[in-house]
């Protein structure tokens, strides 16, 4: 009786030390996130139709248009980290900042999971890599199919950008 439990125990562990060990993988540039994907949907186990998985793997990222994310699901919010970005065919413009602090202007695109950005940092100009992953949310019925919002993972969107936001904005998208 306790080998079953075991069995279990250890399978779980195994999956989980598995998607450890691809992470690593692929963000040491080892393997390709492509066949990671590919193994991803192969090993679903999830509810949710194939169709469904295959809509949220193939992504495309967020429509055209002006966005403002935050840490905090607040506007303003000090010691919090908010992102400003215009999107525009799939490639996006725009800064992380603080409130009454320094931002630092980055560019970047989408791919099917995640938006890959190019940070500049303000003092020295070096450019750094940093990806933040997208997010399939509520589904909404529309006329005959489902939509799903795509939001950043970690992140709160914010309807209404400021004067401030829209300052940071301006400012890197002249600088790019």
């Amino acid at each position: 009786m306790s080998f079953v439990p075991t069995l279990l125990f250890s399978l779980t562990h195994l999956r989980l030390l598995s998607i450890v060990l691809l992470s690593l993988l692929i963000s040491s540039g080892t393997i390709s996130d492509h066949f990671v994907y590919a193994a991803e949907e192969n090993s679903s186990h999830s509810q949710e139709s194939p169709s469904e998985e295959v809509s949220l793997t193939r992504t495309s990222g967020l429509a055209n248009g002006v966005y403002l994310y935050g840490r905090s699901p607040e506007p303003e919010t000090m010691g919090q980290e908010y992102l400003v970005f215009k999107v525009q065919k799939g490639e996006v413009i725009g800064a992380f900042y603080m409130p009454r602090s320094e931002f630092n202007c980055f560019s970047g695109s989408f791919d099917s999971r995640q938006i890959n950005l190019s940070i500049v940092d303000p003092h020295d100009g070096i450019k750094y890599n940093y990806a933040i992953g997208l997010q399939v949310v509520s589904p909404v019925a529309t006329n005959s199919r489902r939509a799903s919002e795509i939001t950043l993972e970690g992140y709160h969107r914010l309807s209404n950008l400021s004067d401030n936001d829209q300052r940071i904005l301006d400012a890197c998208l002249s600088s790019n």
